[in-house]
This record gives structure tokens, C-alpha cells and sequence, in this order.
């Protein structure tokens, strides 16, 4: 499964199919293939690229949402278009200034309320075929592994499990993982007194240097100085 492309706002805009033009109404909310994009220089809308891992996320925090699947066949239009009201839109554009996964929640859980048989047939459509490999990264994220681990305890071929990591979370293996571990290390270090080196070792970090490092390229501090400063606004 590829990419899916979210395409939204408020005056609308056209997009290029194939060979052809289709015209994206005011105030409508879009989701289609990665390779669509908007053309034309009178347009507003907005749009934003996601990969099967973010979906996989999005499975887990609104499966009790979805609606049954009866059908052993799902037709995935190529673009499928839901008219939303102008404060949904308004919504969506301040969303889009701030993390992508709240973004395609809140895009997808309204989609998903107007109608629900379609999405949660696409939703599962995403998902499925990959999980084993999903969930694998996912418990194993923030060991002190290199890439290489991961490929050789799947048994996959390095080059291939770089491919199929690129494929299925939009980003090399090396960057994702180093960004998963400096988010988690950011939570904790502003919700737990836990020692700086003792979090860089349950993140996945081999030695307090490269925390520190690696920690400062991402967020312009070291973790002490990124800890003080939040306990500054409390």
C-alpha cells in the first residue's frame, strides 16, 4: 500500500489526474493516491502526505470507532471527497501548523462520522498485510540497536529492510528511530525526575554523549537545560 495524499480547504482548488483536470470544490476534504497533487495557481488547498505507519497509529487509537466490514472486496476510489463545513476547514488549517498525526486524525474521524462504512473499510484496507512488522519496530523502537539488528532479527536483507522501511514509514529507518527516542526521552524528561543518563539508556541511547548530542541537534539544548526550562512555566 502506498502513500495516501490529505487534501483540503476552503476555496478549493483542482488537482491532476492522469491526464486530466478535476475540479476540488470549496470546502471539501480529500483523500487519494500519493501522487496527486494540487495544480494551478488559484487554489488554497493544502496538502499532506502519510504512510501506512501513521495509519497503523490511527487504527490503534479509534478501532472502536469503526464500523463493521461485511464485503470480502473494497473498492478504493481513487479520489474520494467529503464536503465539510467552513469551521471543519478552519479546524483542519490550524491542525496543519502543528503535528501531522493529530492533523490525520482529526481529518479521518470526521470523514469516518459522515461515512463510516467507507473509512473504516479503507482504514483496515492500509493496515493489513503488514502488521508483524508494524508491531516488531513498535516493541523493539528503544532498544540500543543499529539498523542493522533490526533487518538481521527479522531476517530480512539490510538493503530490503531500508526499502521496505522507507515504503511503510515515509522515512529511513536510522531517522525515525532516532526521532522516536528523543520524543519518548522528551516526555520523560518533563514527566519523571529520572536522571539524564538514566534516560538516555532506556531510550535506545548507548552512551550520555550521544544523548546529549543528539538531543541538542533536535532541539536546540541539552536535556538538563531542556528540563529547567519547562519547570520554569510550571
Amino acid at each position: 500500500m502506498q502513500a495516501v495524499r490529505l487534501l483540503f480547504g476552503k476555496s478549493g482548488g483542482k488537482i491532476q489526474v492522469g491526464g486530466t483536470v478535476q475540479l476540488i470544490p470549496p470546502n471539501s476534504i480529500v483523500f487519494t493516491h500519493h501522487d496527486i497533487v494540487p495544480c494551478g495557481t488559484n487554489s488554497d488547498l493544502q496538502s499532506f502526505e502519510f504512510y501506512p505507519a501513521d495509519f497503523q497509529q490511527l487504527y490503534a487509537d479509534i478501532v472502536e470507532l469503526l464500523g463493521v466490514t461485511h464485503e470480502t472486496i473494497f473498492w478504493r476510489a481513487p479520489i474520494r471527497m467529503m464536503k465539510a463545513r467552513n469551521e471543519v476547514i478552519v479546524a483542519l488549517e490550524l491542525l496543519a501548523k502543528g503535528t501531522p498525526t493529530v492533523l490525520l486524525h482529526f481529518a479521518y474521524i470526521y470523514c469516518l462520522g459522515v461515512d463510516r462504512c467507507y473509512f473504516s473499510a479503507l482504514l483496515q484496507q492500509i493496515i493489513s498485510g503488514d502488521k508483524f512488522f508494524f508491531d516488531f519496530i513498535e516493541e523493539n523502537a528503544l532498544n540500543q540497536w543499529s539498523v542493522a539488528r533490526y533487518a538481521s532479527e527479522l531476517n530480512i536483507p539490510l538493503h530490503k529492510f531500508n526499502l521496505l522501511f522507507q515504503e511503510k514509514y515515509g522515512s529511513s529507518a536510522k531517522r525515525w528511530l532516532l526521532e522516536r527516542r528523543l520524543t519518548h526521552a522528551r516526555g520523560l524528561l518533563l514527566s519523571t525526575p529520572m536522571r539524564v543518563l538514566d534516560i538516555a539508556l532506556e531510550c535506545g541511547f548507548s552512551n550520555h554523549g550521544h544523548f546529549n548530542q543528539s538531543f541538542r541537534k533536535r532541539y536546540l539544548c541539552n536535556p538538563t537545560q531542556f528540563r529547567l526550562s519547562m519547570q520554569a512555566y510550571k
